[in-house]
């Protein structure tokens, strides 16, 4: 009898399962890396409404601040973001780097922070001051910090003033001053910071902050012509692509003083100067403000301290106009919105249907009520949060 055999199917085998992105696990196991810090990217007010309404400065940022000369306002600027960094993040103090020598008591005490020199003294809401100008242990420390502070729920806002101060290690303790001359200095340890800095001080939220001067272009071709630089600053291309805004303060001419009288010429005893506009012209930003010239009102005074020093008022009467809150049709009256006086009366505040030209406004401004209500306006409408 025949046998019949049985025709079985080939034994197929159980497909084994993929490992997928099992490289890039391995990655992040065994590499340093900050994928698993969420920065907040919280908002810090320059101060001044005028650039706070263009401008978005934001936790985990570096500030660039530059000009053409001295006592522009560059340091007192770096203080009033120290400032308002330790007024809106948690569990904040700031790291300020006195790079050069030119730093008074009287600029220290117009700042309005409580600066410390004893390092068990640092706590919240301090400010130490580092006097050296070694650059790489400042950048190691400052590498520390932005970590230490992480890891202990702290927040730092830290500031270099300035680069230009800064020299290097080997500079410092194998040459002489006659052979100290290095062109490429300042570009290069801004290279050296940015490496070693730039993702921490992003993904830990902290805010950074970096003052220069005025350094002419080396041309060795007088006719050859002369790239971009923006600033016209030192600090080479580095600062100009990695710091993430960079305001270029312009000098300040006799057109920009504000006077009792802007119509006659400054007199101390019967015309004073009661302040100045900054000019600072935007050189990089994240926002549409790049190239732009910002003209922000500062006030001076003894009195005023810190963010104190910017002129609000001044700025909230220009923006009350920039914002279409008040019109001049024709003339020289400025006529209130219907919408802005009815809701003005539902807070039980008093607005006129017209005033006269921008004192007019300023007037009305020094009522508390009248500038809180409009004050608040302002930042609700320039506020993406």
């Amino acid at each position: 009898m025949a046998t019949i055999k049985r025709i079985l199917s080939p034994k197929t085998e159980e497909p084994k399962e993929k490992k997928s992105n099992s490289s890039m696990r391995d990655f992040l196991k065994s590499a340093i890396h900050y994928n698993e810090v969420i920065p907040q990217e919280t908002i810090i007010s320059s101060g001044s409404l005028t650039l706070d309404s263009e401008i978005k400065i934001r936790s985990g940022m570096i500030v660039r601040l530059v000009g053409k000369g001295a006592e522009l306002g560059k340091t007192a600027q770096g203080f009033v973001f120290m400032e308002n960094y330790m007024k809106t993040m948690p569990k904040a103090k700031g790291l300020y780097v006195k790079a050069e020598g030119r730093l008074s008591k009287a600029k220290l005490e117009k700042s309005g922070l409580k600066f410390v020199y004893d390092v068990e003294s640092w706590v919240e809401g301090t400010v130490f001051v580092l006097c050296s100008n070694i650059a790489e242990p400042i950048f190691d420390l400052l590498k520390a910090n932005l970590k230490e502070c992480h890891d202990n729920s702290e927040h730092l806002v830290w500031m270099i003033d300035s680069m230009d101060g800064l020299i290097l290690k080997d500079d410092f303790t194998e040459k002489t001053i006659s052979n100290n001359g290095m062109v490429a200095g300042v570009p290069k340890l801004t290279k050296l910071l940015f490496r070693h800095i730039a993702l921490p001080n992003a993904h830990y939220d902290a805010l950074g902050i970096l003052t220069g001067q005025f350094a002419a272009q080396i041309k060795l071709d007088q006719y050859s012509p002369t790239s971009p630089n923006q600033g016209s600053s030192s600090g080479g291309s580095a600062q100009q692509h990695q710091a993430d805004v960079v305001f270029d303060y312009q000098a300040v001419n006799k057109s920009d003083l504000i006077l009792e009288d802007e119509k006659s010429q400054p007199d101390k005893l019967k015309n004073k100067v009661l302040g100045k506009f900054a000019r600072i012209t935007i050189r990089k930003s994240a926002d549409e403000s790049t190239f732009y010239t910002f003209m922000v009102p500062i006030r001076f005074g003894a009195e005023f301290k810190g963010s104190k020093q910017i002129w609000v008022e001044k700025e909230v009467a220009d923006l009350i106009v920039a914002f279409e809150m008040a019109r001049k049709p024709s003339g020289s009256w400025f006529t209130f919105s219907a919408d802005i006086i009815e809701e003005a009366k539902t807070k039980e505040i008093e607005i006129p249907e017209k005033v006269q030209g921008m004192n007019g406004i300023y007037k009305i401004l020094e009522e508390p009520k009248v500038y809180e209500f409009f004050a608040a306006k302002i930042k609700e409408m320039i506020s993406d949060e």
